[in-house]
Order: C-alpha cells, then sequence, then structure tokens
C-alpha cells in the first residue's frame, strides 16, 4: 500500500491536485481511498457530491471519505470524555454547555489520523491519498505522536501513581472524582496508536509527503518552511506541486513583468528541491469542478509518469564518528545560523528553529556525551559531542 499525503498553503489547489491524482490512480485500476482531514472540507464540492464521515464511492476504484473529526474523537476518547464531563457536571453551573467545553482546539483533527490508521488496517486499498489541512495544521498533525508520547513517558506515570495512592483521599476532600484505570488505559492506548500511525509515515517505500505551492514568493517561501519542517521530522518529501502557473498568453501586454517574476520564482523552486519530483501546472481556463475537469489535469501532470512512484528517498540524517567524537548531521535547508538553537536537556537533544521545537530521545552511546559544539553550514546543522 502507498500513502500520498498532499500538504501546503491554503487556497494553492491541495484538493484539486489531491482528487485528481486519486481519480488517475483509480482509472489506472488500483484501488484508492481519498481522504480529507480538512476542517472546511471541499471534496464534496470538487465532486458535486454529498460526502460526509462515511466512505462515498465515486466510481468502481475510488472511494472518498472527509473526516468528521467531532465524530471520530467521541469514539476514540469516550472513557476520558465522560471523566471529564462528569468532573465539569458537578463544579459548573447549568448554563455552561458541557459538550462545547469538551471540544479541545487542535484534539479534534488530531484523532482524524486515527481514521486513517484504520483504513490503512483494513488494507482495502492499493493507496491512500490525503488532502491536508493548511500547512501549519498539517505539520501539528504529523508531529503530535512524538510529542504525545513525551506527555505519556514522562507525566503520566506519575499522575496514575498519585492517583494511585491518594486518589480517593482526594477525592473524598475535594468531590473530584478519582479517574478509573481505563482512563489512563485509553490515554495510552491513543499514544500507542498514534506512534504506529507515525511509524507507517516515516516508511519511505511507504508513505510521501507532497506540497503544493504557487509561482508566487510569499507561497514558495512558506512551501520551503514546510519543507524544512518536513526534514526536521524526517519525513520523506519525493515531490513539490507548482500550481496555478501563468500560460504566456496571460503575460503579454500590461502583464508583461510578471513573466520575468515568475521564471526567478520557478528556477529558485528547480534549485530548493533539485532532489524532488517537479510537476507544473498551469491555470486552467475554467474552474476544476467534476471528474471531466480532474481528469484533465491529472492528464496533463503525469502522462507517461505514474504518481505513485517513490520520486525521491532523502536522509535527513546520519551520524558520524570523527576521532572519538560522534556528529549528528541533520539535512535543514532554507535557513539561517542565528535561527537556530541547539541544547541538551537529561537524555534529549532539543533543536529550536523558526516556529519549531524538536526534542530527539538520544541513543544510549550519546547519552554520557555533552554537546560541545553546533555549526550550520551549506544547508546542514552539525551537532558535535564528546564525553565530559
Amino acid at each position: 500500500m502507498r500513502i500520498l499525503i498532499y500538504t501546503g498553503k491554503g487556497g494553492v489547489g491541495k484538493t484539486s491536485i489531491a482528487a485528481a491524482t486519486a481519480l488517475f490512480l483509480a482509472n489506472s485500476e488500483k484501488k484508492v481511498m481519498l481522504i480529507s482531514t480538512d476542517q472546511a472540507h471541499s471534496l464534496g464540492d470538487i465532486f458535486n457530491k454529498k460526502i460526509n464521515n462515511e466512505t462515498s464511492q465515486i466510481s468502481q476504484n475510488l472511494d472518498v471519505i472527509e473526516i468528521d473529526t467531532t465524530e471520530e474523537s467521541k469514539k476514540i476518547w469516550k472513557n476520558l470524555h465522560d471523566y471529564l464531563k462528569q468532573i465539569i457536571s458537578a463544579k459548573a453551573n447549568d448554563g455552561i454547555e458541557i459538550e462545547e467545553t469538551l471540544l479541545f482546539p487542535g484534539l479534534d483533527e488530531v484523532f482524524s489520523l486515527l481514521k486513517i490508521l484504520d483504513i490503512y488496517e483494513e488494507a482495502k486499498y492499493d493507496v491512500i491519498v490525503v488532502d491536508c489541512a493548511p500547512t501549519g495544521q498539517s505539520l501539528s498533525l504529523l508531529t503530535y505522536s512524538e510529542k504525545l508520547n513525551v506527555l505519556i513517558d514522562s507525566i503520566l506515570p506519575m499522575v496514575q501513581s498519585i492517583n494511585s495512592i491518594f486518589g480517593s483521599f482526594i477525592s473524598k476532600k475535594t468531590s473530584v472524582p478519582k479517574p478509573r484505570d481505563i482512563v489512563f488505559e485509553e490515554v495510552k492506548n491513543i499514544a500507542k496508536r498514534l506512534k504506529k500511525l507515525y511509524d507507517i509515515f516515516h516508511k519511505r517505500d511507504t508513505t510521501s509527503i507532497r506540497i503544493v505551492t504557487t509561482p508566487e514568493q510569499i507561497v514558495l517561501e512558506e512551501a520551503r518552511r514546510n519543507y524544512t519542517c518536513l526534514q526536521l521530522y524526517d519525513f520523506n518529501v519525493d515531490a513539490i506541486y507548482i500550481n496555478k502557473l501563468y500560460p504566456e498568453k496571460a503575460m503579454e501586454g500590461y502583464f508583461k513583468d510578471w513573466e520575468d517574476i515568475q521564471k526567478h520564482n520557478i528556477q529558485l523552486a528547480e534549485e530548493s528541491f533539485s532532489e524532488q519530483k517537479l510537476f507544473k501546472l498551469e491555470m486552467q481556463n475554467n474552474e476544476i469542478n467534476g471528474k471531466e475537469s480532474l481528469e484533465k489535469i491529472a492528464k496533463i501532470l503525469y502522462q507517461n509518469i505514474n504518481p505513485i512512484e517513490i520520486f525521491c528517498q532523502t536522509e535527513a540524517f546520519k551520524m558520524d564518528d570523527i576521532n572519538g567524537t560522534r556528529i549528528l548531521s541533520i539535512k535543514l535547508p532554507f535557513l539561517k545560523a542565528e535561527n537556530i538553537s541547539v541544547k541538551k536537556e537529561k537524555d534529549d537533544i532539543i533543536i529550536s528553529l523558526l516556529n519549531e521545537r524538536r526534542r530527539f530521545h538520544l541513543p544510549d552511546k550519546l547519552r554520557t556525551r555533552k554537546i560541545t559544539s553546533y555549526s550550520y553550514e551549506n544547508s546542514e546543522l552539525k551537532i558535535f559531542m564528546d564525553y565530559d
């Protein structure tokens, strides 16, 4: 099975390209599931069909689903949900809408990932195509598993221990109900399943992440930042789509200056993503709506290319040993040295860049070492580690 994840800034045409790719593969006799994790779903609009949280059939080989994150969250964390509801019911005024208070921003979207895992484990499809939310939300979804596991490994055992020893006493003194063991098990199970999907997303022969952009400089810069952050978490980005290119005829006369700007930005994309497959799609004469228009742009994009091909496999990390010094090297393009900071905290290395912060749990052979220095040159961060 292949998983193709489409991400990018809002409005670049992710949904159109994801849908066109899914339809192309389905017409090529692949059994395909197309999934939208974006809260502002638009697959139903593009296929002119009502689509919801249940599987809808578009064609013989193409099924589609728009994940309802609220419904999925109710299924996945029922016991924790009921426990929190019990606390709020005991303490809150009658006027508070309890169900609304339990809709935690961001958490519902994470549960959409577990729906992907359910579909993956059914093994009914050759390809899963995922139409992700805009860049920032996509990164949060893709990296949430790692962050949640830090919480589960470090904080939850302590809370569970306190609950086991003092839970009944606290409950009597405060009237806050003692959480049942099933609540903790549910949280652990959510983390376990997210970790499983996280591992699948990192299999380079299974999952490819593909960034959709347009030739505008601001949008292209976000695509570059998106790629850098995906590298930080070692996801395999194997293709870039430059959408909504202006045709030459459209840049004649008054818009002549746009031709040079567009050429410059295309060159920037080619230089920035030299290892990835670069797809280009001109702006269409008509709105992309319905199977016929999707098939048209798929034909332009792919011609003799199979979109389930793995176009490249880049290694983000490597470790060297030079004269006893361990060097952890990470490819992080499009950054400035002053935007990077590195520190060691207990058995972890924490790397901060731009708005992202990643915690690496060190292998045994590095835990007894300290960071002596780090450098950023030629798009590569090098962390030097020696014994105290």
